[in-house]
């Protein structure tokens, strides 16, 4: 009778043993991986299409796409996106900045995740998608009202080392590489204005 009892019990152990270890390798599963490729099993409970990048903090160690073209400036060539033609993305607080380089006046701006505001002007940003060559986020426009008055998604994804940019409002560029250089003593213009979150290098 006790041989069957410690028998008993032991298969009752190793039964909610195992069903721990299942269960921690279905957590760790779902917890997130960074861009370098280290899994954080302390944080489950996550679904595999969940998005952690935010590289306005410490989450920027999951971004993919910006860990991947930290630093890079992209170039419309053919000058289609008339309005800034240039871009930079950067794995930092304002993590895409425009510009407008022209010889009158030269602009710069920036934008980070979550709210913006700029001159009364609100807007949000929130990440859709993160791997390493595609990147989207939606630009959620509120104006100088409290309530969304638009929503456009913006989509860039890398192809063949071309930037394929799209939007969910019919606006469709691709930018370049750029070799050009972004200091202030190089620009020839005759102005430079810059904005939050942007600035052209050098004094």
């Amino acid at each position: 009778m006790k041989k069957i009892f410690v028998t008993a019990s032991c298969f009752i152990i190793f039964s909610c043993f195992k069903t721990d270890i299942v269960q921690f390798e279905k957590k760790n599963k779902l917890a997130p991986i960074d861009a370098s490729g280290l899994q954080y099993g302390g944080i489950g409970g996550m679904t595999d299409t969940a998005i952690i990048c935010n590289p306005a903090g410490l989450g920027r160690k999951f971004c993919r796409f910006l860990r991947k073209y930290d630093n890079t400036f992209w170039t419309d060539t053919e000058n289609y996106y008339s309005d800034f033609s240039d871009i930079q993305f950067l794995n930092s607080e304002h993590f895409i900045s425009f510009f407008d380089i022209s010889n009158d006046v030269s602009y710069c701006k920036g934008w980070r995740p979550g709210e913006n505001t700029y001159d009364g002007i609100k807007w949000n940003i929130e990440i859709k998608r993160d791997e390493e060559d595609i990147f989207w986020f939606d630009y959620e426009y509120y104006g100088t009202s409290q309530e969304i008055e638009y929503t456009i998604l913006y989509k860039y994804e890398v192809i063949d080392s071309l930037l394929h940019f799209s939007s969910s409002d019919d606006e469709n560029f691709i930018f370049s590489p750029s070799e050009k250089n972004y200091s202030k003593d190089s620009i020839d213009t005759s102005e430079i204005i810059e904005m939050e979150g942007c600035t052209f290098y050098g004094a």
